[in-house]
């Protein structure tokens, strides 16, 4: 077994989330005019960016103790080990371009650590359990929001 990344040594880090959320403004940003210039089909740009959007997603909720939104718990483990180890590598590549660069090795050792949590929960059964109940914690939740008085949200 591998053993686990330096950075996960002292627990969460909530930076995660904000790495998440960066790389996917990166790609937003980027990845139409790379379709557009036939350098990356469509679909896989959309299939990515939905990857993407559900791994900023696990990890701000989790930052910040939301609840999910529902559509984004469709992603499977494997797509975001692997979207997170196609991350791993141009971080790898950039890190080698300019070592000296303390953030870039920051950045590559968050992927590092952030793709070894995903990889410690179990594929199949599990977590279709824990995604189903997240799913239904989160219907719960927005049913006794709407159901609640401007008073009783107020005071949430």
């Amino acid at each position: 077994m591998t053993p686990a990344p330096a950075m996960t040594q002292d627990g969460f880090h909530p930076a995660f989330a904000e790495l998440a959320e960066h790389m996917l403004r990166e790609r937003e940003r980027a990845w139409p005019d790379m379709v557009k210039a036939g350098k990356l089909p469509q679909g896989t740009a959309s299939h990515r960016l939905f990857v993407l959007r559900s791994i900023a997603e696990i990890w701000r909720c989790a930052a910040d103790n939301l609840n999910p939104k529902r559509h984004f718990m469709g992603v499977t483990r494997a797509e975001a080990l692997e979207e997170l180890a196609v991350a791993i590598d141009a971080a790898e590549t950039r890190c080698r371009h300019k070592p000296e660069d303390a953030q870039r090795q920051l950045q590559r050792d968050q992927l590092i650590a952030m793709r070894w949590w995903h990889a410690r929960y179990p594929a199949g059964r599990t977590s279709y359990a824990m995604n189903m109940l997240l799913m239904v914690k989160h219907e719960a939740n927005q049913l006794a929001q709407a159901a609640a008085t401007p008073e009783q949200r107020n005071a949430a």
